[in-house]
């Protein structure tokens, strides 16, 4: 008798404290998935909207409904997927968004490059105002590529540079075989296609500078790179160029001054 009683002890002991830690957790997922599934998408934008003096990270709604993001119902929680409670204001990265969780294309702009230094998708694409690239406003549209583009390459989009006219007169002497063809220096797509970009090894229009330009066989055709930049050791002969270009800058100021000097002195009180 008092064995069963012993052994019956015994499995209670070992039974109850395992049921206990069974409801504990069961109790903390529990409220984990309801810390989660209170936190709405309009907690977000009831801080992070225009004009809200709850956060300085801000939006438009409007802009976003407009948005192709917005027509397809997509919620702040389906992209900012970390934020689930009001923990994320002290976790660092917590808004980080994968877009990569629902498009296929890759970031493949400036791989080659430091990570720390790549853009991102929203560099390209914006936060919240995603359009079609069909759409005239699209920061993605061909014709406002220059624009978007520019914002990181200026020199190479004739924005700044002792060189940025280079491209400009290379491309305005081009032999111009087919007239159907935009042999514009702000034709972005016209060389880089998608491959800067996404990675695409097919062409996205039908504009056709990068079979030349790209090519192996283009390397150093009309004048070296497309983008000149005055670098002694990938383009020398650009770099020699600008060199000599700063030279006469500097003489050109240098008889500028003295020719105004001689001018201020010839009406000096002395010389009359």
């Amino acid at each position: 008798m008092n064995r069963h009683l012993f052994k019956s002890i015994s499995y209670y002991a070992m039974v109850i404290p395992m049921v206990i830690i069974m409801l504990l957790v069961g109790h903390a997922r529990a409220s984990e998935t309801e810390t989660a599934a209170a936190y709405t998408p309009e907690d977000c934008i009831e801080c992070h909207r225009t004009d809200s003096e709850e956060s300085g990270l801000q939006m438009s709604v409007e802009t976003y409904e407009a948005s192709v993001h917005g027509q397809e119902e997509i919620t702040c929680l389906d992209c900012h997927t970390e934020v689930v409670d009001d923990d994320h204001q002290e976790t660092e990265g917590s808004g980080a968004v994968d877009c990569s969780a629902c498009h296929e294309q890759e970031n493949r702009h400036g791989e080659n490059g430091p990570d720390e230094q790549r853009p991102h998708c929203y560099d390209c694409h914006t936060r919240h105002n995603m359009l079609s690239k069909t759409d005239p406003a699209s920061t993605v549209h061909a014709d406002r590529l220059p624009t978007t583009c520019a914002g990181c390459h200026a020199a190479a989009s004739g924005e700044t540079g002792y060189f940025a006219w280079f491209p400009a007169f290379k491309i305005a002497s081009h032999n111009k075989a087919d007239f159907a063809s935009a042999y514009e220096k702000d034709n972005c797509l016209g060389c880089h296609q998608g491959a800067g970009a996404h990675g695409e090894s097919e062409p996205i229009n039908d504009q056709n500078c990068y079979q030349c330009h790209l090519a192996p066989q283009a390397a150093g055709a009309m004048w070296g790179a497309m983008h000149p930049k005055a670098d002694r050791h990938t383009q020398p002969t650009v770099f020699a160029a600008a060199s000599i270009y700063q030279v006469f800058v500097v003489m050109g100021l240098v008889v500028l001054l003295g020719k105004f000097l001689n001018l201020v002195f010839d009406r000096s009180p002395g010389k009359r």
